[in-house]
C-alpha cells in the first residue's frame, strides 16, 4: 500500500540516503547546486534533526510502499500575501529510480496537496530546473501552472 507520513528522528538515515541519491541525479544533469553534496553525513544528519524542530516552517515527508521507503518530499511553509495566507513550497520531491513509472509521482503530489489543505495552506508551489524537462512536463500534466518568474539564489557563506 502506497502511503506517506511525516518523518521522525528514526528516519534520519533513510532521509540522508534518499537526499544523497537525489543530489547525485541532479548534479549529473548540471551542477546547479552549491557544495551541499560535499557535506559529511554527520552534518547532513544535523540538518535533518534541526529541520524536524522547525515544524512551523519545515516538513519532511517520506513516501512508502508496504512500509518500505520509495521517495520523499522536503516541504517549506511560508506566509504569502499573494496567496492570502500560508503557502506550501515543495522544495525537493524525489522517488528512487526503481520506483518511477508506478504512478507514485502523481499520487504523491495529490497527497501533498491534501496535507497542505489540512495545514490550512492556500497554495502549493514548486520550481523545476530547466535542465529537467521531464519534471517540467510532469508538473504541467498534473495541473501546475507555469509562471514566468526567475528564481535567484545567493549563497551566504560563514
Amino acid at each position: 500500500m502506497f502511503e506517506y507520513r511525516e518523518c521522525n528522528e528514526r528516519d534520519c538515515t533513510v532521509w540522508v540516503e534518499m537526499n544523497r541519491a537525489f543530489m547525485r541525479e541532479e548534479i549529473r544533469e548540471g551542477d546547479v547546486w552549491n557544495d551541499a553534496h560535499r557535506i559529511s553525513d554527520g552534518e547532513f544528519r544535523e540538518i535533518f534533526l534541526q529541520g524536524l524542530k522547525k515544524k512551523d516552517h519545515i516538513r519532511f515527508i517520506l513516501f512508502e510502499e508496504d512500509e518500505e521507503p520509495v521517495g520523499f518530499a522536503n516541504l517549506m511553509l511560508v506566509y504569502s500575501v499573494w496567496s492570502h495566507g500560508t503557502a506550501m513550497i515543495i522544495d525537493d520531491y524525489f522517488f528512487t529510480s526503481g520506483n518511477r513509472g508506478k504512478g507514485y509521482g502523481k499520487r504523491g503530489i495529490e497527497m501533498i496537496a491534501e496535507y497542505a489543505k489540512e495545514l490550512g495552506c492556500k497554495r502549493l508551489q514548486l520550481q523545476a530546473e530547466f535542465t529537467n524537462p521531464d519534471a517540467i512536463e510532469f508538473y504541467k500534466a498534473i495541473g501546475f501552472l507555469k509562471t514566468d518568474m526567475e528564481f535567484f539564489v545567493k549563497y551566504l557563506n560563514d
